[in-house]
Formats: structure tokens, C-alpha cells, sequence
């Protein structure tokens, strides 16, 4: 039994409660918030939320509401994120502001995350509020120094983890930490699950800038090559700098910076050559490893065991 079938009456409700809550009095806000919740995605951090909460017991009635604010905080990132990078495509499909416009996409971004809001408003402990807004605050931040980064000639290592830090890990962190202080876990057990969580989301965007260069186009849903195209410091760019001569140093950097796709099928072939991939997939299994370390804490559950599976099918995630 894999982990979304063992809730899947619990991401059922999400997906009823996800969907009726971005209703409004104005039709297109109504319109566009569904045609991106409705967009499929793989609702990981609500599925962690759920899980965890699980895992420790929890019998409440706010898993729900907590998990769908947390993926319409999500939501709200990706529209956002995607006016931002100027992306064509979000899951497959035109993003909000292909099909409608870049201010369709902030204003409508803006809509998920005051619905987010809404809903987290209604929970009754404050520290979920208190988790979740700061979470909120350093996302935003994550991107505004990806921005800086991007006009940046030298980069490093540091600065790539705090960005992603920021951007992935501190979203999946808070769903886990969220749903540790809903079930009333100790401190001991919350810190564990942390670092858990924390780590997985650091794997999970590593896994991400991958297949950006290795994956498969229709597996992944965007084409090859768009991290390279928005100018994004990326691990396998990291690596094959830290890898390469002066020459390819120079080479990489100058069409980083100039966005230059005409030279990627030659850039791949460099990143490639360098070992710089195999150096990225051993980054990522070490953050892996750290994660399952961290799950021994949990009693032994069916819901302990899928959380294991999440994290080890991280490495043979294609999409």
C-alpha cells in the first residue's frame, strides 16, 4: 500500500476543501485560482502534513484545514514564481500568465495567499499561525535572493542551499513542524522531524535541478534546459564549475548569465563530462540518508513506513 492510498479519504478532502475554498464573489479570481488548484501537482506537502500527523496519533478535526492552507501557500509561491521566471508552462499546461497575464498572476497570487491566510486563521493554536507566517516571510525572501543571485558573476555553494533553503525546504519543514504541534509531539520528536523534513525538501529541489539537465521532457513537463534559460544557480552548475578548467569555468558562467540556450546542447555535454552529475546525485543521497536517520524516532506505523517510501522513492523521482 503506497502513501496515498492509506489517505486517500484525507487527500479527498483536500481536494474538495482546496477547491471550493478559492471560490469568490469574483468570477475570473474564482476562474483562475481553480485552473491552477486544479492543475494536478503532487500535493506533497499536504501528503507529509497528513502522514506525520498520523503518524503521531492525531485524531483531530483541523488536519485538513492546515494541509490545504499549506498547499495553497504553495500554490501561491508557484504563480508567483512563474510571472517572475517569465515561465510558459506550470505542470504541463500555459501558466496563469500565458493564458491570462502577468497581472492576472500577481493579483491572482495574491487571492491564494490571503485564502491561505484565511484558513489558517481559523486554526485554534497560535503556534500554527506563528509557523506558517514565518515560513511565508522566508520564502519571499528565498526569492528575492535568487533574484540578486542572478546578476551575481560569482556564486557559491552557500549561497545556492540558502536559496533553496528558503524556497523548498522551509515549506516542507513547515507542513511536518505544523503537524507535530497539532498532535502534541515533544520537543524531542519535533526536532527530529525537523531536520527530517527540512532535509527531504533539500533533496527534493536537488532532485529538481537534476532532471532540469537530465530528465525527460515529458516526464517532468517543461522542456530541458529551463533552470539554464532563467539564469538559475543550479547544484549540477555548482558542481561542474567546481569541476572544470578556466576555460570551461568562463564558458559556463558567461552563458549562465547571458541565458544563452543556443550553446546548452554544448553546456550539457560539459556539466556531463565534468562528473559534475554523479557529484550531484551523491549530494542528494547523503541528504537523503540523513532523513531516514532522522524518521527512526517514530513508533512503528504504516504511516512511518509510506514517509519512508517518500523519501526513498526521491531518488528514482523522474518527474
Amino acid at each position: 500500500m503506497n502513501s496515498i492510498e492509506i489517505i486517500k479519504d484525507e487527500l479527498d478532502e483536500l481536494e474538495t476543501k482546496l477547491k471550493e475554498f478559492v471560490r469568490s464573489d469574483i468570477p475570473l479570481a474564482t476562474e483562475i485560482s481553480q485552473y491552477i488548484v486544479s492543475s494536478g501537482g503532487k500535493r506533497i506537502r499536504p501528503t507529509l502534513c497528513i502522514l506525520t500527523a498520523k503518524a503521531l496519533f492525531y485524531k483531530g478535526k483541523e488536519l485538513i484545514d492546515l494541509s490545504a492552507a499549506i498547499e495553497l501557500l504553495h500554490t501561491a509561491t508557484l504563480i508567483h514564481d512563474d510571472v517572475v521566471d517569465e515561465s510558459l508552462v506550470r505542470r504541463g499546461k500555459d501558466s496563469v500568465q500565458v493564458r491570462w497575464s502577468d497581472a492576472h498572476g500577481v493579483l491572482v497570487g495574491d487571492f491564494v495567499y490571503s485564502k491561505a491566510f484565511q484558513l489558517m486563521a481559523g486554526l485554534k493554536e497560535k503556534r500554527l499561525i506563528e509557523e506558517l507566517s514565518n515560513s511565508t516571510n522566508k520564502i519571499s525572501e528565498g526569492e528575492v535572493l535568487q533574484l540578486s543571485l542572478k546578476a551575481k558573476p560569482n556564486f557559491s555553494e552557500k549561497e545556492y542551499f540558502e536559496v533553496i533553503g528558503r524556497k523548498t525546504a522551509e515549506l516542507f519543514k513547515a507542513s511536518v513542524v505544523t503537524a507535530c504541534i497539532l498532535s502534541k509531539a515533544n520537543e524531542k520528536v519535533l526536532k527530529s522531524l525537523e531536520r527530517f523534513s527540512y532535509n527531504l525538501g533539500i533533496a527534493f529541489q536537488i532532485r529538481d535541478d537534476l532532471l532540469d539537465y537530465v530528465g525527460k521532457e515529458d516526464k517532468i513537463g517543461k522542456k530541458l534546459g529551463k533552470d539554464f534559460e532563467e539564469g538559475k544557480i543550479t547544484l549540477p552548475i555548482v558542481r561542474a564549475i567546481e569541476l572544470s578548467n578556466e576555460e570551461e569555468e568562463k564558458f559556463l558562467k558567461d552563458n549562465l548569465s547571458e541565458r544563452n540556450m543556443k550553446n546548452f546542447d554544448q553546456t550539457l555535454d560539459l556539466i556531463i563530462n565534468s562528473g559534475a552529475i554523479d557529484k550531484v546525485k551523491e549530494d542528494e543521497d547523503r541528504f537523503v540518508r540523513e532523513c531516514l536517520n532522522e524518521l527512526e524516532i517514530l513508533s512503528p506505523s504504516k504511516f512511518k513506513d509510506a514517509l519512508i517510501g517518500i523519501t526513498k522513492g526521491l531518488l528514482n523521482r523522474n518527474s
